[in-house]
């Protein structure tokens, strides 16, 4: 139950985020649309991997428990730094400055 709830969820959001931007999506071709939506996927996946493999491995080296949540937390910040700094030169590049916006 609370799979599905997530799912509509993320649903709900990705379509209001699409009818709230649609001034700024009619500027760009289907291509640029389409690449753009991979770059999004890619960097979710890329955060995924970081944060899931390389966090939880990380972390599983350190026996003290709290020390094994802070670093495991800096990992998720640097690993989501790292992705959304991509994203946004990878974006700026695609739709020629459109995007990002702040």
């Amino acid at each position: 139950m609370k799979s599905i709830l997530m799912t509509t969820l993320f649903i709900v959001i990705v379509i209001y985020n699409i009818r709230k931007n649609r001034e700024i999506l009619k500027q760009f071709t289907k291509l640029q649309i389409i690449v753009v939506g991979s770059s999004y996927l890619i960097a979710i996946f890329l955060a995924f991997i970081l944060i899931y493999y390389g966090g939880n491995w990380v972390a599983g080296q350190i026996s003290n428990i709290i020390l094994k949540y802070v670093v495991f937390i800096v990992i998720v910040l640097i690993a989501l730094y790292l992705c959304v700094g991509i994203l946004n030169k990878v974006l700026q590049k695609i739709t020629n400055g459109l995007l990002p916006r702040n």
